[in-house]
């Protein structure tokens, strides 16, 4: 990512937007660096065994492993391996502890996924608001006679993409 003014404070204020601090202000990704964001991604899920897509209908019937019944598979891991003959022969004590571990590591990235996808949430939520606002402001201006003569055909079409028609109108209305 592209920083300009580095010198100056830390986190940019907005002169256009009064009373925020946008972070982004001077931020940019160069074609080089999005690439490369991308192929990081692509290189973790390469790293990655296969993922499956789950229907909504197969998570729900899946039993989940959660905080109370980790407790729960620690014992049984620990009696399994007390007494590896308390295991039917279908089930492997080393795929067992292997599977386990897998467990725990596929927690472990997605903890740092997740983290991650928090900040990029947030950073496109920041984005859009900054975006959404300036281009607010653009429509407003867009209104003003100055304006109006020359971007008759941009304002027009602001206009209606939040005109409402008159079934809605009365819909809302009534209501």
């Amino acid at each position: 990512m592209v920083t300009e003014n580095q010198n100056e404070t830390a986190t940019p204020v907005v002169t256009d937007n009064p009373g925020t601090k946008y972070p982004f202000a001077n931020v940019s990704f160069s074609k080089t660096d999005l690439a490369a964001a991308i192929n990081k991604v692509n290189e973790l899920k390469g790293v990655l065994p296969i993922m499956p897509d789950l229907t909504p209908n197969e998570r729900q019937r899946m039993s989940k492993l959660g905080i109370k019944t980790r407790g729960f598979v620690d014992l049984a891991l620990e009696a399994a391996k007390a007494d590896p003959g308390i295991l039917p022969q279908s089930i492997s004590l080393g795929t067992f502890v292997t599977q386990d571990q897998l467990l725990r590591d596929l927690s472990l990235v997605q903890t740092h996924v997740t983290d991650l996808k928090f900040k990029l949430d947030d950073a496109l939520l920041l984005t859009g608001n900054y975006i959404y606002g300036v281009s607010r402001t653009v429509y407003a201006l867009a209104k003003t006679p100055a304006a109006k003569a020359r971007l008759q055909e941009q304002q027009a079409a602001m206009k209606q993409r939040f005109a409402k028609n008159k079934s809605q109108t009365t819909a809302t209305t009534q209501a």
